[in-house]
């Protein structure tokens, strides 16, 4: 009964025609990204198209997940030529993820978006210092962002199913992860029905569906080099470690790897400044969330 539990899952996953599609929008700006000849106007053109938008860019630009301290931007055109395409397209994705899915009954979303966009702020702001390709910075933001969309999808695809599994289970004293627990029921966990779902249905790089996929890895050794996947995964830790969990969580404890500063190239001092940059930030899109 198991194994169809799983195969029933897939199955519905790459076929059901009422999940998300990626929003319009994204579509746009990720076909602007991918011309040569695209300037920083077509981009602000675009997006001024939906002003309710173009007022979140400008709350979330001037916050500290994307301020650079500087001058405050009052306006899109100036948010858009300070941050730069790269970083107007995470915004915008942080932006528009979170109005995607239908709401949850078993899970406060908005909880569940903080921590998505606080482990997408520690991977980018860690990607330039160990990671050495340039693709990879560029990916950072978007694969932390997305490494738990698997819950998501699993709440759409099966909600009678999944709203059982969270609330009749006392997962918060068990010792188990959530991944364990889901493979144990449904033969089949969030990390993989993640990268299921964005493979079949968004055009995203696979580097951010290998990062969801492998999220809950185990951490690589201190001497090692680590690669995008592995920063996601440890910056989930790090952000867990600092109480910036999503709300399905459980008492399992996944501190990240002894000695994982050295292998981050980061001081203490320097990863307290980035929590407390996250925190700060995270007030302001929560503001913006719960006005979704």
């Amino acid at each position: 009964m198991r194994h169809v539990v799983r195969k029933k899952i897939i199955e519905l996953v790459k076929t059901r025609p009422d999940l998300p599609p990626l929003p319009e929008i994204l579509l746009g700006l990720q076909k602007l990204m991918n011309d040569p000849d695209c300037e920083v106007e077509d981009v602000y053109r675009l997006l001024k198209t939906d002003p309710v938008l173009s007022g979140r860019i400008i709350t979330l630009a001037n916050s500290a997940l994307f301020g650079s301290g500087k001058d405050t931007t009052r306006n899109l055109e100036d948010a858009v030529v300070r941050l730069g395409m790269q970083q107007v397209m995470d915004l915008v994705y942080a932006l528009e993820l979170p109005r995607t899915f239908s709401k949850s009954k078993a899970f406060d979303q908005v909880e569940f978006w903080k921590h998505s966009l606080a482990v997408a702020f520690i991977s980018r702001s860690l990607a330039k210092k160990v990671l050495t390709d340039p693709e990879d910075w560029e990916m950072a933001f978007l694969a932390g962002l997305m490494h738990d969309v698997g819950i998501l999808v699993l709440d759409n695809v099966i909600p009678e199913e999944y709203y059982k599994f969270l609330t009749l289970k006392d997962l918060s004293s068990t010792d188990q992860s959530l991944e364990e627990l889901e493979k144990e029921h449904f033969k089949i966990d969030h990390s993989e029905v993640g990268a299921i779902f964005m493979k079949k249905w968004w055009a995203i790089s696979d580097k951010v569906n290998s990062a969801a996929l492998s999220h809950h890895d185990p951490a690589p050794p201190s001497d090692k080099n680590i690669d995008l996947d592995q920063l996601v995964g440890t910056a989930n830790r790090i952000a867990n470690q600092h109480g910036i969990t999503h709300p399905v969580t459980t008492a399992f404890e996944d501190p990240p790897e002894e000695g994982y500063l050295d292998s981050l190239k980061i001081t203490q001092e320097d990863m307290d400044i980035v929590i407390d940059t996250t925190k700060m930030g995270l007030l302001a899109a929560e503001t913006v969330f719960r006005g979704n």
